[in-house]
This record gives C-alpha cells, structure tokens and sequence, in this order.
C-alpha cells in the first residue's frame, strides 16, 4: 500500500501501529479505509524494535470492508466505539483476540475462524446477524449489553465462558452443538423471535453450567439433549411462547441442580421429556401458563435428588410427570395446579423415594397417582382439590410406605378413588368430600395397617369399602356416611368399637344386603371376648336378611326371631319350653288321656307325659302308653313340634357356648 495515499487520520494510525498506540477519531467524523487496517494487521507496516504492535482505534468510522478472511492475525484488534459502513470479514480467519466494544456493525462474518484470546463484543450494535458457525474461541466470547439481530453459531467452541448479560437479540440465537468450557451467563438478557424459536441449543455443552437468571424469551427456547454440568439456573427468567413451547429440554442432562423458581414464567409448554437432574429440580415460586394443554411436561424425568414445586408454584394447565422418578422427596406444599375439567398433575408410574408432599394444595382438575410408588408419606393435609362431576383424587395401585395422610381440613369436591392402594395408614380424619355417582371415596381392594375414618364427612356419595383389608378400623359409627358398601371388608380389630346400636345401624344402612359384613363384626367383636355382642350381631344379619326375602319366608322368619332369636337367644327358648311344660302338665293334669292298654299301662303322671312330649329324645314311658284324643291330640302334637324346635336351639346354643371355650 502506498502511504501517500493514507488520509491524515489513517497516517496516524498507521504510526501509532508499530508501538500499539491508542488512537482516538470520537467527534472527528473522520473516515478510516477497511483495507487500510486490514493492510496494518497483515504485516504491512512492520513493528518499532522491542515493541509489539497492536490496533487500537477508538470512534472510527471505518468504510469499505475489513476483511480478514482466512488470513493469520498476529496482533490484537481492539476497536472501541467505531462504526462499519460494511460488515468485517473474519471467514477462516486466525487472530490473537478481537474486540469490538461498543462499535456498530451491519453484522459479522466470522465463521470458521478461530480466536486464540477473546471476542469481545460488549455494547455492541449488530443491525444483521453475527455469524460464528464452527468458530473456536480459546478465551471468552463477550456479548454483554451487545445488541444483536440474530446470532449463527452452531457447532461454535468457546473454551472459557460465553457472557451475554444483558444482552438484546433479534431473531433466533442458534448455539446448535456449541461447546462451552466454562460457563454461559446470559442473566438479563432479551431474546426476540416472536412465534419461533428465539434460543436454539440443541446438544449444547456446558461443563460449568448455564446461568440465565431474569432471561427474557419471546419464542422457544430449545434444549433438548443439552449436557449441562454444575447447575442450570433460571430465576426470574420470562419465556413467552403461547400455545406453543416456551421451553424444551427434552433429554437434557444436567449434573446438579436445575432452578427454576422465584419468579420463573413460562407462557407456554415447559418440557423436560427424559430429562436426568443429578441434584434438586426447584419450582417454588414457578408460574407455567398452558390454559388448555400441558404446562410442564416431565414425563420419565430422573431427578437426583428432591423435587420442590412449592411455596406458591401455580399452573395452568396439565403437570405430567408420570414415570418419574425421584431419588427425594416431591414437595407440592401450598402449590396451585389449574386445569379445570382435566389433569392438574398427573404422577401415574412414578417411583419417589422419599414422601410426597401437598399441604395445603390447591388443585383444580384431578390429580392422577396411578401405580406410584412413594417410599415415604403422602401429606395432603389441608388440601383443596376441585373436579366437581368427576375425580378428583385417583390413586389406583398407589403404593405408600408410610401414611396417606388426607386429613386437617382436606376438601376435595370430586370423587377419590384409591382402589387397590397400598399404605402404612390411611387418615382421613377431619376430611369432607363431594363425590358424584353414588361414591364420594373410593377404597375397594385396599391394604393398610389403620384407617383413620372418625370424622370424615362426605357430603356427597359414599364410601366403598369392598373387599378392602385393614388391620385396625378407628372410626365412629355414627358418623358414616349412608349405604357404604362393605361386602368384603376385613379388620382386625376396632380401636374404638362404640356403642352396638350405633355399629348395627352402620351394617344395616349398607348398600344392600351382605351376610359377610356381619360376619366380619361377630368375629370381631368375638375375638375381643364379647360374645354376647357377636351373638347380637348374628342376629341382626337373620333380620337383616329376612327383609330380601318372600312373604312366607319372612312370616316363618318372625316366628324364628320371637320364639328362639334365630337360635342366638338359647335362653328364650328354655322359657318358652318352660311356659309349655308348665301348660301341659296343668291341661293334662284336668284331662288325662286314656291309656292304649289299660292293664300294662303306668300311672299318668302329667309332668312327665307333657316332658316325654317336649324332649324328642329322652323317654319316661308315658308318651307311649297313653293316647290323647280330640283338641288334646293337637295339643300333644304341638308340644312335640315345639319341643324339636326348642330343643334343637338349645341344643345348639349350648355347642357354641363349649366351642368358643
């Protein structure tokens, strides 16, 4: 290049090269040629003995093109505050570090290249995109405050850290395959790309972490099958993608912590489809707006550790974290899950080792628990949970180590459902719920050591108890609700048996008519050495019975109840045999009867004539040898039939009495 055609500002530069002498143009408006700079850095002016050269320009405008392509930059360029009429050319270019801080570029070229220090960008104003696809960075790549109108970068390698905050970007930020050594920052930073993808991250690698706290997104931001190392943080960040995704980290794999609280806003989908969180997944604070579709979709996550969506996380919209597993505990405590007429959270297959927590819950639509396993407590004490015409807690095959506590003043308006549950104890002490088709809770085929039933209230429907099996039933009697369906239903024991009539009235206001019910009372009560009880509650099963069956049936049913008590009032019997022992010895004590051989017959005691009649077995000679005739001979053959049927009751009163003991 000929120097004499360098205009005065580029001869200044040209001089202060050599010794890396800072050159300021602010104010001069002053043009410097592209080609001049790019001249200086390729080695056309050679350096001062003992110096290393550097370029150092401030408030330049700098017209033509700055190009360096594939070229080997052995010098710093450092330009602050200058502005480009045409983009700099970096394609496949090699330099020692590159800063632009505070210029204003139409865009940058720079893909393929590689930067032995750092490319810095602070402040800057891009207009067109800034494209770095396949570029290496050996330092840090700063984009702090930078405005930016779109960023290429797949496939980039940055070797220390990417710092964005604060950064403005227009159009979508692709990072397709980038590896980062360090960490990525991009705290309060402002990413555009209304309706399409604003962050597209796919595969990204960053050993240290991603730190996006108070990130702001209009459009999708993408992770999928990122490996973040460390901790993925987003408090306070905004995601707005509506009806669509806001955020996708699908397969990521993280090896701390993800946060995701204290202010965290997605207006759209947040996913975590088979997503591995080493440590905690946090949600506290959360707010995911889905109205109509899926809030978060967690479906097969691992988390490390606990999951904390509490302390005023809210949705609206599905919670789906069926298959997960947690190696901790799942915290919902004051949460509040929206999604009316649908599935507020769905937790179906999962394995949590630790308890699950929802004190205090706030759900609107169901909560699924279906086959899950939960290796500690279920606490929804004080929870309100709202499906009205529908289900509002189900929990088939759910399985708890510990207690499923729903007590404290859980409401639930909305039928629960925990057929075929396994748990420690079931409390629902102090619970009201609103059921629909006849059952308000559900606990057919259930598994608990206790259950905790004194006062529940269900307002609406009833309990069904069928064929489940509880070691120790703690309850009151008087406050069931009407028609429970108990057929089936096994305990042990009662912890409070409470006053008979009231234990009657709960077995003859269930569903239908069921022998084993009563059964299960009578052994009960058998076991624990009250035998007149059980004989009691024998009896009212022959009543209870004798109301589903035909006239005749019923009119010799009575008869059985007042004469014998079924034969559980042996006792009554023995009167009754005593009352008509009584009234025959007196009739035929007034009227014998003749005897059938005058010479051969004994004397006619009526005592014992009327006791040969009643005793079917036993024999005093005097039934045989004499032979009533007229309205006596009915009598005689009414004390006989009496005397089989009374007999027989004692009889049979007197065996249960020395087979108990």
């Amino acid at each position: 290049m000929d120097i004499e055609d360098l205009s005065d500002a580029e001869r200044v530069i040209w001089d202060a090269f050599p010794r890396a002498g800072k050159v300021d143009l602010t104010g001069t408006g002053e043009a410097v040629r592209g080609e001049v700079l790019a001249a200086l850095l390729l080695g056309a002016r050679p350096a001062d003995a003992g110096q290393v050269p550097a370029l150092r320009l401030t408030g330049a405008r700098i017209s033509g093109v700055l190009d360096l392509s594939f070229a080997e930059v052995r010098y710093a360029v450092l330009l602050r505050d200058c502005t480009f009429d045409e983009p700099p050319a970096l394609y496949g270019a090699r330099v020692r570090q590159f800063s632009l801080t505070g210029s204003r570029l139409p865009a940058l070229h720079a893909s393929d290249s590689q930067v032995d220090g750092l490319l810095w960008l602070r402040n800057c104003r891009l207009d067109g995109p800034l494209q770095l696809v396949g570029t290496r960075i050996d330092g840090t790549l700063s984009l702090r405050s930078a405005r930016l109108a779109g960023v290429e970068a797949n496939a980039l390698t940055v070797v220390r850290n990417i710092d964005a905050t604060d950064a403005e970007i227009t159009g979508e930020v692709m990072l397709h395959g980038v590896h980062v050594g360090g960490t990525c920052v991009l705290n309060g930073a402002r990413l555009s790309n209304p309706g399409a993808v604003a962050l597209n991250a796919d595969g990204i690698e960053l050993p240290s972490g991603l730190h996006a706290e108070a990130l702001t997104a209009d459009g999708e931001v993408r992770l999928p099958d990122a490996r973040i190392g460390r901790r993925l943080v987003m408090t306070g960040a905004r995601l707005s993608n509506p009806g669509g995704t806001a955020l996708d980290a699908d397969r990521a794999r993280i090896d701390g912590a993800a946060v995701l609280d204290a202010g965290f806003r997605a207006d759209g989908k947040v996913s975590m489809r088979s997503a591995v969180i080493g440590g905690t997944l946090l949600l506290s604070g959360a707010d995911l707006d889905a109205p109509g579709g899926t809030a978060l979709n967690a479906r097969l996550i691992s988390v490390g550790s606990s999951l904390r969506a509490a302390d005023g996380f809210r949705t609206r919209g599905r919670v789906c974290l069926d298959s997960a597993t947690v190696q901790g505990a799942a915290d919902f405590t004051g949460a509040h899950l929206a999604d009316p007429g649908g599935q507020a959270l769905s937790l179906c297959r999962a394995e949590v080792t630790g308890g699950l927590a929802g004190g205090g819950l706030r759900a609107d639509g169901e909560i699924r628990l279906l086959d899950t396993v939960v290796g500690a407590s279920v606490e929804f004490g004080g929870a309100r949970l709202s499906n009205p015409g529908g289900r509002s807690l189900t929990g088939y095959g759910l399985t708890v180590s510990g207690v499923l506590n729903c007590h404290e003043g859980f409401t639930a308006d909305g039928r629960v459902s925990l057929a075929g549950a396994r748990a420690g104890e079931l409390d629902f002490d102090d619970a009201t719920i609103n059921g629909f088709e006849d059952i308000a809770l559900g606990l057919r085929r259930v598994r608990a050591e206790m259950l905790w039933f004194t006062r529940c209230t269900l307002s609406t429907g009833t309990v069904d108890l069928r064929h489940a099996r509880i070691d120790v039933l703690r309850d009151d009697p008087a406050r069931w609700p009407p028609r429970p369906r108990l057929d089936g239903f096994v305990y042990q024991t009662l912890d409070k048996p409470g006053p008979l009539p009231a234990r009657l009235a709960w077995l003859d206001a269930a569903d239908g008519y069921h022998p084993q019910p009563y059964e299960q009372l009578a052994t009960v009560f058998q076991g624990m050495g009250r035998d007149a009880e059980a004989r009691t509650v024998r009896l009212a099963k022959q009543r209870r019975r004798r109301r589903t069956l035909g006239l005749p049936a019923r009119a010799w049913g009575v008869a059985q109840d007042w004469t014998v008590g079924y034969g559980y009032r042996p006792l009554r019997a023995g009167a009754l045999l005593a009352a008509l022992l009584l009234i025959g010895t007196l009739v035929f004590a007034a009227h014998h009867p003749l005897p059938l051989k005058k010479d051969e017959a004994p004397a006619f005691n009526p005592f014992l004539y009327t006791l040969d009649l009643l005793l079917p077995i036993i024999s005093f000679g005097q039934e045989l040898a004499f032979n009533p005739r007229g309205p006596y001979q009915w009598l005689a053959a009414a004390l006989i039939a009496s005397g089989w049927i009374l007999a027989t009751t004692i009889a049979a009163g007197i065996t249960r009495v020395l087979s108990r003991q």
